[in-house]
């Protein structure tokens, strides 16, 4: 630790005058030092000798060492021989030459070294220090003496203090310790600055005169005081926790501790020292409640865990989980070790404490453990050492692996199994990096591939090896399926194809059972077996199942493939697809003459001529018999398909050589167009069918498009009729009442149901919108049967809340004729027995009226017979007869609105409804007439004696909840209050 700068200034070469500040540590070795040298030298040798700190002298003139302490040595590692007539460069003491730099530049500039840091090395460790240095006169030359004060072990401590911080996880900065001085009389004489910061007072600011009063929380104030008295009486060290009052009004805890200093017998002052511990206060109250925390995390941890000594084994603690799985209850637990109680062998503790002793962390121990009733389990044992109240022990937990363990063992022995099922299988397996694509497999996997793979374990191929291209896209597609469905596992069929060998078929059954960081797949595992056999046996089948035998050509079967792949490409690329269906025409008088030989020869020919005929792309099927199917696909124009059969027709026409015999046959096609004709695949071929048979009843020879239109329509009321199946299954039918009034008595006297449909998204619909789609069908009956039960019901639903009107129900023609209506309309009635017939009136159309009068007329009686009334309907607007009129049972005429709206400014339509007026009082029936809108038509048919309306005028239909409120406040408009017009 040597320099050797230019000679020093003779005033800075000494510091020695009474004023001159003597250092600290080093520098008291420093000082030693130069006395030794001024007095002799073997004072000088014996205070080397006992120097903890490397020390030395250099001459200033070389740097070469003249002298070194024992302590340097050992810092150098090198005997005193060894070091002395060397330099400090020689030498390699420094760690690196800015230090050597740094101690020249200093001793120049300042004439000496006091307390600079350096950083020495030693055997390439570094050392951390601090050099202090004079310069001095050693038989007239000038030397350097040096002291060097290593600071590894104060850096060492400081770097164990901050890592048992961390461990222990205290909050915020360590603790601050503040020097005071009380002297006897004068109270306060010292505080040191970190005093000031404690108390949250100002550096500087007065001290306080009396400290107790003015800065302990009242609480503390006697005991400390206490405390200092008897400090000061038995001459006696002094201490206590206490909580300081701040100028802010807040508290912190501080510690407190004194000494009194005597002098001449009495106690003169007390020095002490102030310790801000509020961190360590508060971070103590939070361990208590960590401490109680930890205690009931314990308690309820579900993993059986404890402690125990470390030297005997001894339980200190279990927790609950122990107690449960080994039997023992806490009580006989503590104070016996596992040994004692039988848990664990002796040989088995020791070489688990041994491996535990070797780390840290001993992790999943595998250990067998007896229970207290002798069942052995195993676990995996985790422990860690710590120390709990001063005591060395062991901080365990338990991991109960026993049915891991059976299922382990299952599983090898399901391994084993496997291994013979796959012998006895002849299945080979296989392992698919799916990076790299290779494979490895055993040597029956490697035997499919047609592979030799010698002795030894096999190696590995390309996947692809052998593989055609539609093998490869067929595998790689399957990889990208089963990556995206983990469910369902790998599973291709592929040809092996080898030159001048048989192709091999083999299928491949994989899991994707690894994934590489990016989530890519990474690796397979499967199986293979040869299927050569099945796939040529499968291959035979299909071709039996999908072609006819005798022509060759697709059947039903593949027809029906077919048809379903070009309806889709149709619909995809927008284009026509035609279907069309030919039968040959007279083949059957060949066939009958010539045989079926001759006619399957036909046969064959004519499938061969359909097959030239037609476009690579077009599909022809035979059904059966001389029927084929022609599949047209991609037309642009439905002109483009007849120009196709047209060619068809043409080739099929010309004569066939049959043997010697020479014949000829021609056909007769029904064709449709998709998706002109949007219908499903069988329902387009019996489109087809249909169109062919109407060209042969036109003749035969020639081809018919089917009329999609039509049939269009016809599906479409189909579909309406569904959905108004439906809409009554789900009760979306309501009947509304229009009532009916007596204009010049100005009161109502019924009304009429008149069916609604409440449609989820239009609304309420009115009878114009799907009465008209009833006529004519089967649900036109079930409708009527309907309306009859839901209008009973609702007559009953007037008279409980007091409103006794009869109600007129709609019949249609068909509901009317049905044989036995009589006897189901008394069905009807009894089912509700509360309503009375008087109070329900059919309502039926003249039309419906004069079909089958004789039928009706009886039907009418009968129900007339049960008290019902019976009306006619819409009277004036079929073609009435007066006979019929009177045979017909009825007891009330309706005239129509049409005839209604019109006699206001027709003398026609006037003249029409005078005549029915007239008509209904011959007859004694009681007439009304309906589409009553203003009030001057219902003057005019007061006018002409009809006093009985319904209509807008005086109401719509409704409700049957808003009828009966309608009821309750009706007031006859203006019409009804001129009697003078009746």
């Amino acid at each position: 630790m040597s320099a050797a700068p230019s000679r020093p200034h003779p005033d800075q070469s000494r510091n020695t005058g009474p004023g001159a500040t003597q250092p600290e540590g080093v520098d008291a070795s420093f000082d030693a030092v130069r006395h030794a040298l001024s007095t002799s030298q073997a004072k000088m040798n014996a205070i080397y000798e006992a120097l903890p700190d490397p020390a030395g002298i250099s001459r200033m003139s070389d740097g070469l060492y003249i002298e070194v302490n024992p302590a340097f040595c050992t810092m150098a590692g090198l005997a005193r021989e060894e070091i002395l007539g060397r330099t400090s460069t020689a030498l390699n003491i420094w760690a690196t030459d800015q230090e050597r730099f740094k101690l020249v530049d200093t001793l120049r500039r300042d004439g000496l070294v006091d307390k600079l840091p350096m950083l020495a090395q030693s055997n390439g460790h570094l050392i951390p220090g601090v050099l202090s240095a004079r310069p001095v006169q050693i038989d007239g030359e000038d030397c350097l003496v040096f002291v060097f004060h290593d600071a590894t072990r104060e850096k060492k401590v400081h770097d164990e203090l901050v890592a048992m911080n961390a461990v222990l996880g205290q909050a915020g900065r360590m603790a601050r310790l503040g020097a005071w001085e009380d002297e006897r009389g004068k109270g306060l004489v010292y505080w040191s600055d970190v005093c000031y910061d404690i108390h949250g007072l100002p550096r500087g600011a007065p001290l306080p005169r009396d400290y107790i009063e003015e800065h302990v929380a009242p609480q503390w104030r006697e005991t400390m005081r206490e405390k200092i008295r008897r400090s000061i009486l038995e001459r006696t060290e002094w201490s206590m926790d206490v909580e300081i009052l701040r100028p802010d009004g807040s508290t912190i805890w501080g510690r407190a501790h004194g000494e009194p200093v005597v002098e001449s017998g009495r106690v003169v002052r007390i020095l002490g020292v102030m310790q801000d511990i509020d961190d360590f206060k508060r971070t103590e109250q939070r361990l208590l409640q960590s401490q109680a925390l930890f205690s009931r995390i314990f308690q309820l941890m579900p993993y059986p865990m404890g402690l125990s000594d470390r030297d005997t084994g001894r339980y200190i603690e279990v927790n609950p989980a122990w107690e449960q799985m080994f039997g023992y209850t806490r009580q006989e637990a503590i104070g016996r070790s596992a040994m004692e109680l039988g848990i664990l062998s002796d040989t088995s503790r020791s070489r688990m404490v041994e491996a535990a002793q070797a780390t840290d962390l001993l992790q999943d121990y595998e250990v067998l453990a007896t229970t207290r009733g002798g069942e052995q389990r195993t676990v995996l044992q985790s422990m860690r050492a710590t120390e709990f109240d001063g005591k060395p022990c062991w901080l365990f937990a338990l991991n109960d692996i026993t049915d891991r363990k059976r299922g382990e063992e299952q599983v090898r022995e399901r391994e084993a199994l496997l291994s013979l099922t796959l012998s006895a299988a002849a299945l080979g397996r296989w392992d698919w990096n799916l990076h790299t694509g290779m494979i490895t497999g055993d040597h029956r996997w490697m035997a499919m591939r047609g592979v030799p793979s010698g002795g030894g374990t096999p190696p590995a191929v390309a996947w692809t090896q052998f593989l055609g291209p539609e093998d490869v896209l067929r595998m790689t597609t399957e990889v990208a399926r089963h990556a995206a469905n983990l469910d369902t596992p790998f599973d291709a069929t592929c040809c092996i194809a080898r030159p001048h060998e048989k192709d091999r078929w083999v299928r491949s059954l994989g899991k994707i059972v690894s994934f590489d960081d990016s989530g890519q797949p990474q690796r397979m595992l499967g199986v293979s077996i040869d299927v050569t056999g099945q796939r040529e046996q499968e291959m035979l089948l299909r071709r039996l199942a999908h072609f006819d035998t005798l022509t060759g050509l697709p059947n039903r079967v593949l027809l029906a493939r077919k048809l379903a792949e070009f309806m889709e490409e149709a619909r995809t690329n927008d284009s026509l697809l035609g279907v069309a269906y030919l039968d040959l025409d007279g083949f059957k008088p060949v066939n009958d003459r010539l045989g079926h030989d001759a006619g399957d020869r036909l046969l064959v020919v004519a499938a061969q001529r359909l097959t030239r005929a037609l476009r690579p792309t077009d599909c022809v099927a035979r059904l059966g018999g001389d029927e084929f199917v022609i599949l047209l696909p991609g037309l642009a124009h439905a002109q483009d398909c007849r120009h196709a059969l047209g060619q068809v027709m043409q080739s099929i026409g010309s004569p066939y050589q049959l043997g010697s015999e020479r014949v000829s046959v021609t056909a007769s096609i029904g064709f449709t167009l998709f998706p002109q004709d949007d219908a499903d695949a069988d329902t387009l071929l019996r489109h087809a069918d249909q169109a062919m048979y109407v060209a042969k009843q036109a003749g035969r020879n020639r081809f018919h498009e089917f009329d999609a239109t039509q049939e269009r329509q016809t599906r479409q009321l189909r579909e309406q009729i569904a959905q108004l199946r439906e809409a009554l299954a789900r009760g979306q039918f309501e009947l509304f009442l229009q009532p009916k009034v007596d204009m010049r008595q100005g009161t109502v006297v019924g009304a009429e149901a008149l069916a609604r449909w409440r449609h989820p998204e239009k609304g309420v619909l009115s009878p114009g919108a799907f009465m008209p789609l009833l006529e004519g069908t089967d649900f036109e009956v079930p409708f009527g049967a309907w309306v009859v039960d839901a209008g009973l019901a609702l007559i009953r639903r007037l008279m409980q809340h007091g409103v006794h009107l009869p109600v007129s129900l709609n019949i249609s023609a068909p509901h009317l004729q049905q044989p036995g209506f009589a006897d189901w309309m008394e069905q009807q009635l009894a089912r509700h027995p509360d309503v009375p017939p008087s109070q329900v009136e059919i309502e039926i159309t003249e039309t419906a009226a004069l079909y089958h009068v004789d039928h009706v007329a009886s039907t009418l009686k009968a129900v007339q017979a049960m008290g019902l009334g019976t009306s006619l309907d819409d009277f004036g607007t079929g073609y009435s007869s007066l006979t019929y009129l009177r045979r017909l049972p009825l007891s009330t005429l309706k005239i129509d609105q049409s005839f209604v709206h019109g006699m206001m400014g027709d003398a026609g339509d006037l003249a029409i409804v005078q005549g029915v007026i007239g008509l209904a009082r011959s007859f004694g029936y009681r007439i009304i007439a309906e589409g009553v809108e203003t009030a001057d038509q219902g003057q005019m048919l007061l006018q002409m004696g009809c006093h009985l309306a319904q209509g807008y005028h005086f109401a719509r239909p409704m409700p049957v909840d808003e009828f009966i409120e309608w009821v309750g406040r009706w007031q006859p408009p203006a019409t009804g209050q001129r009697p003078h017009f009746g």
